[in-house]
């Protein structure tokens, strides 16, 4: 989906879940590309900057 542009929404405890998620899907982007550490967070930044990965947490 994240290929065709979409979006992902990401709702909830800003402690503990939602840097899981950021993990998870770097991890995947890693599995399914073969890239780095450092290229999949990249990638995971451009999805933030252009809108397409949205965090709504809340602290504690």
């Amino acid at each position: 989906m994240l290929k065709a542009g979409g979006k992902v929404y990401i709702c909830g405890d800003g402690r503990r879940m939602a840097p899981a998620v950021r993990e998870a899907f770097m991890a995947v982007y890693r599995e399914r590309t073969g890239a780095d550490e450092g290229e999949a967070a990249g990638w995971l930044i451009g999805l933030v900057e252009s809108g397409r990965h949205v965090e709504d947490v809340r602290a504690g």
